[in-house]
């Protein structure tokens, strides 16, 4: 009898309707959205594909088949792999400073003490700005004539850093405006993860006479570890993509020494006019991301 009723659906009008129906009406609805990725993104794809096996470019409208040539000069190419590792070292070090203190905030809003609620807002307000914002905000700070941080170095009688000048400056201050940024949204996600802990098993801990450190390596890390393992994918992944706010900030320079893969590929695009080699290094991102997000979504579901 259950089931029969489970197979029905009274409507308001006292007609019934069979599940089967429930969503054919419910894949009608969709299809104006699933139009729209096609338009958005389907077809955009699919033609950066075509064209990564082609000679195009913005120079000339026809294009002949080349099979893999393009994907062969872009893995003989030097600005390639320097690119590479710069992406690897930015992802890497902006993990190491954003991890560690997003769960030390992340702890200290979990508590409520107070201020917490001010504290929140100001620790919220870099993640409110838009990249195009705060690359143009750093930039001026960071300014080694008239900056505001060498302005403040220079009153404790300090010297003068080129920040966005020196190699080594230069992309440290890339990695440390992106933790600026984007320390707060690691924070958030670690104190939703926080607040979901239940608190039977803490409190388990604690009659059994764990200390605090005990607590939090035996008990509150390992049921925090689906969320952390999601967090290091987006922020992986958002690394990845950087592009914008660097490209305010350094324009990959001194040299090539802040180029990361998605400016790089602005680059063979619309400074070198190769939207072959071009769409060929967006397909190597998109395939080089695939796996990432594969590991995100298996984490989400944990």
């Amino acid at each position: 009898m259950r089931s029969q009723q489970k197979q029905f659906f009274e409507r308001s009008d006292g007609r019934t309707l069979k599940k089967w129906q429930i969503r054919k009406t419910g894949w009608v609805y969709l299809i104006p959205a699933w139009l729209l990725l096609l338009a958005i993104v389907l077809v955009p794809m699919f033609f950066s594909f075509t064209s990564s096996f082609s000679d195009a470019n913005l120079m000339n409208s026809d294009s002949q088949f080349i099979g893999f040539d393009n994907y062969n000069q872009i893995f003989k190419d030097s600005l390639f792999w320097e690119a590479t590792r710069t992406t690897v070292i930015i992802s890497g070090m902006s993990l190491l400073i954003q991890i560690p203190l997003g769960f030390f905030l992340a702890v200290l809003l979990n508590m409520e003490l107070r201020g917490t609620a001010l504290l929140r807002s100001g620790i919220l307000m870099p993640l409110l700005l838009t990249p195009v914002a705060v690359g143009l905000m750093w930039r001026l700070m960071m300014n080694i004539d008239n900056g505001v941080i060498n302005g403040t170095l220079h009153m404790f009688g300090l010297p003068a850093i080129d920040w966005l000048g020196d190699r080594n400056s230069a992309i440290l201050s890339v990695i440390l405006v992106d933790s600026w940024q984007n320390t707060a949204f690691v924070m958030l996600l670690l104190l939703a993860g926080l607040q979901n802990i239940p608190a039977s098993p803490i409190e388990a801990a604690k009659v059994d006479g764990a200390s605090t450190f005990q607590v939090y390596r035996h008990v509150i890390l390992p049921l925090l570890a689906p969320v952390a393992l999601v967090v290091v994918m987006i922020r992986i992944i958002e690394s990845i993509k950087l592009f914008d706010f660097i490209y305010i900030l350094t324009s990959g320079g001194p040299g090539t020494a802040t180029q990361n893969i998605s400016l790089l590929d602005f680059r063979y695009g619309f400074t070198f006019l190769q939207t072959a080699q071009a769409a060929a290094l967006g397909i190597i991102i998109t395939l080089s991301l695939t796996p990432m997000y594969l590991l995100w979504r298996r984490a989400n579901r944990i």
